[in-house]
């Protein structure tokens, strides 16, 4: 049999539903076993809110209850939940035989389609899946 070469398959990810749904769909339907992952955000911070990191906030303790240890990473507060390690996880669980890289990286006074253009051409990327609006996927897709 005929091991097909191994690609670079990128994620858009951000914290929506739409870049979840696209991490979902590559785990289940694009990644072959000897593909690359790669989860890029393209870091705006002026044009959204972390809404994941919001949704996913440690529940809160009643007073009298202890809350369990946790690790925090420095610079972070106790309640935030980065959706990139999140999405690492979720890959590596689903996925554990397929190597996962996270890449940020700024718009660089650019427009997120052409950053993300610009990272998959530098990065050789095979195959990009954006779980964006519709808006973003006719930039980049020149539609």
């Amino acid at each position: 049999m005929v091991t097909p070469p191994a690609r670079k398959v990128m994620v858009v990810a951000d914290p929506t539903p739409h870049s979840a749904a696209a991490l979902q769909y590559a785990l289940s339907h694009a990644l072959l076993e000897h593909d690359e992952l790669i989860l890029f955000h393209v870091e705006n911070p002026n044009s959204w809110k972390n809404t994941l990191t919001t949704f996913l906030r440690k529940p809160s303790f009643s007073s009298g209850a202890t809350p369990p240890p946790a690790a925090v990473p420095d610079g972070a507060s106790s309640n935030d939940v980065d959706f990139l390690d999140q999405m690492r996880r979720a890959c590596e669980i689903a996925q554990p035989k397929i190597p996962v890289r996270v890449e940020k990286s700024d718009t660089d006074g650019k427009d997120k389609a052409t950053a993300i253009l610009s990272k998959s051409k530098t990065l050789g990327i095979d195959l990009l899946i954006i779980g964006q609006r519709r808006s973003l996927s006719s930039a980049i897709l020149g539609g």
